[in-house]
């Protein structure tokens, strides 16, 4: 998934999302594109993106965030 300048890698496995970070990180490198490590995180369990939160093997919507839409 990517949201402007924010790349997020989720998959079922951790051993799939290193090959995914890799393949992704390569293809930055190869069109001389710069990434900021230390904004990186790897290998998080859980983190919120816009209006979704995102754990190991489950993505689900914060409802906190769109609450004016629901009520």
């Amino acid at each position: 998934m990517v949201y402007l300048n924010n790349i997020i890698i989720y998959l079922m496995s951790e051993e799939e999302h290193g090959e995914h970070v890799k393949w992704v990180l390569k293809r930055l490198q190869e069109e001389q594109m710069l990434v900021a490590i230390k904004k990186c995180e790897f290998f998080i369990r859980k983190t919120d993106f816009i209006e979704f939160i995102i754990k190991l093997g489950k993505i689900s919507i914060d409802l906190k965030k769109i609450k004016a839409i629901v009520s």
